[in-house]
């Protein structure tokens, strides 16, 4: 469980309000002292883990504060699924969107077959269970989001579960489990991993997409907000639906401590998943991946036996 280390109070930030905590390092068991990163105007604060290299923020929202992000109106604009449909969404979104599903997608196909069961944990409204599906995958999504399942229900008629992944039994288990841009949200982020291994099976592969500050372009505006010239209070986190943010090490850290083995890197440039075409592109592309200069990063983990 995430260490409350103080007294809460309310606080107001953008559009969302609640109880705050402060907490300490959501991975390690006997943190060290966490090394300051950068105090906002509100007093959040965003540090960095010595041990496991995971950057966090303290305080933070308390869970029952956090999941109520999830239920207003306020974190999606829910007019996107006003008159969906595929075909328009397809022939809109053949950018940054659609491309990215597409290179999900593509790396599940390269370690699970079609029949293989796979969840999306932490699904939304489901499109990434829509689209899986289209191409074949047998899949299905859980959200504790009422008001995104019940969009996801509404819009695209796909079966999806509303609750918590730690409460979570079907009665059989996945060979794969997919948490795409999820783990920087959750309250508690080893009791998630946990539980989805417990609902894998033994061989069972865990895909990731995580944000990753070492990337160069987060790693450019963390070091302007430091010295004062990007006065915007350290946005680019994503503070309050994101309170984490990892790197290589602290990935591997959050696996081991949950009972993966890490198999795969990924570091996708955004060149990649706007699908720019040309040799300056390609060259980008490989010299993202090859030095891990993407602000996000995948990763391919299996169930240790």
């Amino acid at each position: 469980m995430p260490k409350d280390n103080g007294s809460r109070k309310n606080i107001t930030c953008g559009q969302f309000s609640g109880d705050i905590e402060n907490v300490s390092c959501p991975i390690c068991d006997h943190p060290p002292e966490p090394k300051l990163i950068f105090r906002s105007s509100n007093g959040i604060s965003f540090w960095l883990c010595p041990e496991c290299t995971t950057m966090y923020a303290s305080p933070r929202f308390t869970e029952k504060s956090l999941s109520q992000i999830y239920e207003s109106d306020a974190f999606l604009d829910s007019s996107f699924y006003d008159n969906w449909s595929y075909e328009k969404w397809k022939r809109e979104n053949k950018g940054r969107s659609y491309i990215s599903q597409q290179l999900k997608i593509r790396l599940i196909k390269r370690f699970l077959k079609k029949t293989d069961r796979i969840l999306d944990v932490g699904c939304g409204t489901g499109l990434f269970c829509l689209e899986a599906s289209r191409q074949g995958l047998n899949v299905e999504g859980i959200d504790p989001s009422e008001m995104l399942i019940n969009i996801g229900r509404k819009t695209f008629g796909i079966p999806l579960h509303h609750g918590l992944i730690e409460d979570f039994n079907p009665g059989y288990k996945y060979k794969g489990i997919v948490v795409w841009a999820v783990l920087e949200h959750v309250y508690d982020l080893v009791n998630l991993v946990k539980s989805c291994g417990y609902l894998l099976e033994e061989d069972g592969y865990l895909f990731i997409d995580v944000p990753h500050y070492r990337g160069i372009s987060n790693r450019f505006k963390t070091f302007m907000c430091r010295i004062g010239i990007k006065k915007d209070d350290f946005k680019h986190f994503g503070f309050p639906w994101h309170i984490y943010s990892f790197s290589k090490k602290s990935l591997s850290s959050l696996m081991s401590a949950c009972g993966f083995e890490p198999i795969l890197f990924e570091f996708w440039s955004h060149l990649l998943k706007n699908g720019t075409k040309g040799f300056f592109a390609d060259t980008m592309i490989a010299l993202t991946q090859k030095f891990a200069l993407s602000d996000y990063i995948t990763l391919v983990a299996q169930k240790k036996t």
